[in-house]
């Protein structure tokens, strides 16, 4: 996770955030910025997370969907 100053672009590390699986894959945000999925190849889960808009962190909602091996997360906008 990283800030990123307004001002000059320049990013800040944050940390880390477990995606609460093993093998994380790929992620996504979704188009209004407020959620990331994370896809976790070897626990075959998807795990969303909050998004912080004022300090950048991640929010784990407690939630995980079962997905068998997932590898890549696509949005699709109906």
């Amino acid at each position: 996770m990283f800030a990123i100053d307004q001002a000059t672009g320049r990013l800040t590390s944050l940390g880390n955030e477990s995606t609460r699986g093993q093998t994380p894959r790929n992620f996504a945000v979704d188009p209004s910025g407020n959620w990331l999925l994370a896809a976790n190849q070897d626990t075959s889960t998807i795990v969303p997370f909050r998004i912080n808009h004022q300090t950048g962190h991640l929010h784990p909602t407690g939630h995980q969907t079962q997905i068998p091996n997932p590898v890549c997360i696509k949005l699709l906008l109906v």
